[in-house]
């Protein structure tokens, strides 16, 4: 039994909507054009007549000087969308064919574990991302929350697989989540290690770590489950901090008065 405190759809449709002569961003779709320099344009011109900013038509454009724009240069609009309810990094960036990395770095100061629904994000252009794709581990000394260290996914995934092993692969990332949401609170130590192995008023956190079962072997996609979480952010229960097993809870468990999440598999997440 768990009595432990624990913690997409995109739209495909048309890309533009035309208002009068105008023509700005569906905010349930990603835009891409191209316009063509034209004798007294600027940079400022082209991104107030279309709708974006400055430094995301700059970002799109890096060879282009700005103080120095040439007639009839190509000029490529940043390709735009919207955050909708359920969104991920991740999940976008596989929508659109780029990575996680160069879909942050296009987007900066934006929390890469919680999009606020709404806000507007730039997607990159292919090319500029293509070289990261298969990106190596990395290991750092601070909990951050765009890298993670090789213990981070040791831990993670033995976790994962104690927990969720016979589990469908979104209760296993949800595991994941719960100790990533953990991490990221201040209520909790701020490392995965720290948090899996964390005592409270005397007692183990999760079961697996009080007998022993966290040591046992994990499978593959106990560790695709850990790289979903670490790598690609692919938080599908923001707002949990605790799961259990109905059938092994006792019905006057306080976990179960904690508020309902979400359910995978056989396992109920919650706040």
């Amino acid at each position: 039994m768990r009595f432990k405190k624990t913690g997409m759809s995109i739209a495909a449709a048309a890309s533009v909507i035309t208002i009068g002569a105008a023509t700005v961003p569906n905010a349930f779709a990603a835009t891409t054009n191209t316009v063509r320099v034209q004798s007294g344009d600027s940079l400022w011109k082209i991104a107030h007549a279309h709708h974006i900013s400055v430094q995301s038509l700059e970002q799109a454009n890096p060879s282009v000087s700005p103080n120095n724009l040439a007639i009839g240069t190509i000029l490529r609009l940043p390709s735009l969308y919207t955050v909708q309810s359920g969104d991920t990094l991740w999940k976008i960036s596989r929508q659109y064919g780029v990575t996680p990395t160069s879909l942050q770095a296009a987007n900066k100061g934006i929390n890469p574990v919680n999009l606020r629904i709404g806000k507007v994000l730039i997607i990159p252009s292919q090319h500029s991302s293509g070289t990261t794709t298969q990106s190596p581990l990395v290991s750092t000394t601070s909990q951050s929350s765009s890298s993670y260290s090789s213990t981070d996914l040791y831990w993670m995934t033995h976790l994962i697989h104690a927990e969720a092993g016979s589990q469908p692969m979104k209760a296993k990332i949800a595991v994941g989540d719960v100790i990533m949401n953990r991490v990221h609170s201040p209520n909790y130590p701020n490392s995965v290690k720290g948090v899996i192995f964390q005592v409270a008023n005397g007692h183990y956190q999760f079961t697996p770590v009080l007998n022993g079962y966290i040591y046992s072997s994990p499978g593959s996609t106990d560790r695709q489950a850990a790289l979903d979480v670490l790598k690609y952010h692919d938080n599908i229960v923001p707002s949990a901090f605790v799961f259990y097993t109905p059938s092994g809870t006792p019905a006057a468990s306080w976990v179960r008065k904690q508020p309902y999440v979400a359910q995978y598999g056989q396992l109920v997440f919650a706040k």
